[in-house]
């Protein structure tokens, strides 16, 4: 009967929806939703009145309820027991290590002397290894700063001779426009003279001047023809003055530039021996590193066999309870987790 009621419902609905003229005009979205929702709550009260349902559904939530509980209390029972394992092998290892003597564990005894000695043997060396490698890598950065060092006093020398390499230079360009310039006048004087002389012979051999004409005009152009010939002999003179300072300055930038290849030779090979040393260094230093490596391989794989002969020990020691102040700890911590466990253990059995 509830069923059919339901079934009614939902038929209605879906007529209302198909048949309606509203929904032709265009039902507002909220109507439609509200309907639903008086639906859906409509449904949920007969599943409320249904018994049987509500039972299944408490045995569902039950069930998922107890299977999270167990899934905790052995996730608890897990970490009881791995902490128990490891106060077992605390117990084993101390045992060992204060010597105290367990009924049928000599074999195990002796495995963890001869294991011991190995790693005492591979500790020393490590050890050696790390002190070598601090050592190596001392006198690397000693001999580094020894490198640099003398390049940077070489390149601090270079410094000055490329300043006054620099100033020669300079000094040689400005005397070669010097130069230039004093030619370039040398050839103005030589031109003016050829025309002094030109006008010479062209009065000498004029007919239109008079005598006293031309003995005036003579006599100004062999006055201009002296100091031309002066200033001429000047300029050369100069002009000789600036090749001798020019071929000067040419020697003295080569000097300083001989000086500068020299220095720069210097710090080249500095570099070279630096490159030479930092690769012995390095190649011993990588050697050491190998052995260290080694070592350390060694002693974590003898640490991992030394793990289940303590574990064992640790079980004999536990089982027969040797008597030592140094043990009762590890017995009390025991026992604790002992009951800690079985508490567990009897609430999964329970659940």
């Amino acid at each position: 009967m509830k069923r059919t009621s339901v079934n009614g419902i939902l038929t209605s609905v879906c007529a209302f929806q198909v048949e309606s003229p509203l929904s032709k005009e265009g039902i507002p979205h909220w109507t439609l939703w509200f309907f639903l929702c008086i639906i859906a709550l409509l449904i949920f009260f007969i599943f409320l009145r249904d018994k049987s349902l509500r039972q299944r559904l408490n045995l569902f939530f039950s069930r998922a309820k107890r299977r999270l509980i167990k899934m905790r209390l052995q996730a608890r029972l897990k970490r009881e027991n791995r902490k128990k394992e490891e106060l077992i092998k605390e117990l084993g290892q101390e045992a060992w290590k204060v010597s105290v003597s367990v009924p049928k564990s000599e074999k195990i005894t002796t495995e963890l002397n001869s294991l011991e000695t190995k790693e005492n043997a591979s500790q020393k060396d490590l050890e050696e290894a790390e002190l070598k490698i601090d050592k190596l890598e001392s006198q690397y950065n000693t001999t580094l700063k020894k490198f640099d060092d003398q390049i940077q006093k070489t390149e601090n020398e270079i410094k000055p001779h490329r300043e006054k390499m620099g100033e020669a230079r300079e000094k040689e360009k400005l005397t070669e426009l010097s130069l230039i310039k004093k030619q370039k006048d040398m050839e103005y004087a030589e031109k003016i003279l050829d025309s002094e002389e030109k006008t010479a012979k062209e009065i000498k051999t004029s007919t239109k001047l008079s005598a006293e004409e031309k003995k005036t005009k003579k006599k100004d152009v062999s006055e201009n023809v002296k100091n031309l010939e002066k200033k001429k002999e000047k300029t050369r003179t100069e002009l000789q003055t600036l090749r001798e300072n020019k071929s000067a300055l040419e020697k003295t930038a080569e000097k300083f530039q001989k000086k500068i290849i020299e220095l720069e030779n210097k710090i080249k090979k500095i570099e070279k021996e630096k490159r030479e040393q930092t690769r012995i260094f390095q190649k011993e230093i990588k050697e050491w590193k190998k052995v260290k490596e080694k070592s350390q391989k060694k002693i974590k794989d003898i640490e991992r066999q030394k793990e289940p002969l303590f574990e064992s020990l640790g079980k004999n020691i536990d089982e027969h309870r040797i008597d030592n102040k140094k043990l009762a700890a590890f017995y009390t911590q025991i026992d604790r987790t002992n009951r800690r466990i079985k508490e567990v253990e009897e609430n999964i059995k329970n659940l």
